[in-house]
């Protein structure tokens, strides 16, 4: 009767040591995620970085005088080309013909007063006090000739007449938006060759310098490509986008490219080498822009932290990792680090 007993209790205890161990290895099983894997690559590269643009004259001028005065006559229309020295406004000459006759008089005075000195009739105290009243006759008649007339300070095109023939110039701004507000009679643009000006961010002003090539499409023609040069990097950032300033000159042949139109601007940096990944392995921390990755090594996953460089199409240049690591592209997002993996062909 003992014997049977104990029979009976071995049997038992075997019977629940196997349920134990099935249920352990059911845990187990559990806990295995199964994922699929990619290879991290190192490649060369050519990242090319991106901007908007708007399109400025290289030169403009509102163009005025000193002293207000009365519009005589305007001789270039708006839209007409003008060469550097042109006659562009005459403006009402009253004083400077003032001017002009108490120039011829003083200079009738000195010429008298230098012949009396050559004789030694005169005093060099007399003779220096009329040559100082002539001489500033002079310098005010060629100021009253400069403010009776406005040429061309460079070669370019009208824009627009501020103020109208017969109209009095006074000193008030032009008020366009986007454009030199400065009191003017008439307004001129150098145009064929033109400045796109892009804001760069903060993190990418160290790859952009002087002299850089760029690419230009304008929305007016799509199918037509410019090429540029960076010519001016602002040197300080805007304290509220964190961006500077920087400007690509182009040649406007044909006058095709308005200022104001709306440009994409590419620049090519120099090729570099990167480690890539699958933009699909790539985890980020909800809540957060914190990227993650998970390498799978001796079958358990490791959450690791990446950052991104550039983007390739479906794949992703990241700092953080070496070539040719395991990393997981498919079933992330049950894992957590340090859990074991169970790897399936993808």
């Amino acid at each position: 009767m003992m014997k049977n007993s104990f029979i009976i209790i071995l049997t038992i205890v075997a019977i629940m040591s196997s349920c134990k161990q099935d249920e352990n290895n059911q845990k187990e099983s559990r806990n295995v995620v199964p994922v699929a894997l990619s290879k991290s690559v190192e490649k060369e590269y050519t990242a090319v970085l991106t901007f908007s643009g708007t399109a400025f004259a290289k030169k403009e001028a509102n163009l005025g005088t000193a002293i207000p005065g009365r519009v005589e006559r305007i001789h270039f229309q708006e839209g007409e080309k003008v060469n550097r020295g042109d006659l562009l406004v005459e403006l009402s000459s009253e004083l400077y013909m003032q001017a002009l006759i108490e120039r011829d008089a003083l200079k009738k005075d000195f010429e008298r007063v230098s012949r009396l000195r050559e004789k030694g009739s005169l005093s060099q105290q007399d003779y220096d006090h009329i040559k100082a009243k002539y001489d500033a006759s002079v310098a005010k008649t060629e100021m009253m000739k400069k403010n009776a007339e406005i040429r061309a300070p460079f070669s370019g095109m009208v824009i627009d007449h501020i103020v109208q023939e017969g109209e009095n110039f006074f000193f008030s701004p032009s008020l366009k938006p986007g454009y030199s507000n400065t009191s003017g009679i008439i307004k001129i643009m150098q145009l064929n060759i033109l400045n796109v000006e892009v804001d760069v961010n903060e993190k990418d002003i160290s790859k952009i310098h002087k002299g850089q090539l760029a690419h230009l499409v304008f929305d007016a023609y799509p199918d037509k490509k410019f090429q540029g040069e960076v010519v001016i990097i602002e040197p300080i950032l805007s304290t509220l986008s964190r961006t500077a300033k920087a400007q690509i000159q182009i040649t406007n042949s044909g006058l095709l490219i308005k200022p104001g139109m709306y440009s994409k601007v590419s620049i090519e940096l120099p090729e570099t080498k990167a480690v890539f990944i699958p933009n699909e392995s790539i985890y980020r921390q909800p809540g957060t822009g914190n990227d993650f990755v998970f390498i799978v090594k001796n079958n358990v996953a490791n959450k690791t932290a990446i950052d991104r460089i550039y983007t390739v199409d479906d794949m992703v240049a990241v700092s953080g990792l070496e070539p040719n690591q395991s990393i997981v592209v498919a079933g992330k997002s049950k894992l957590s680090d340090g859990m074991r993996v169970e790897i399936k062909e993808k």
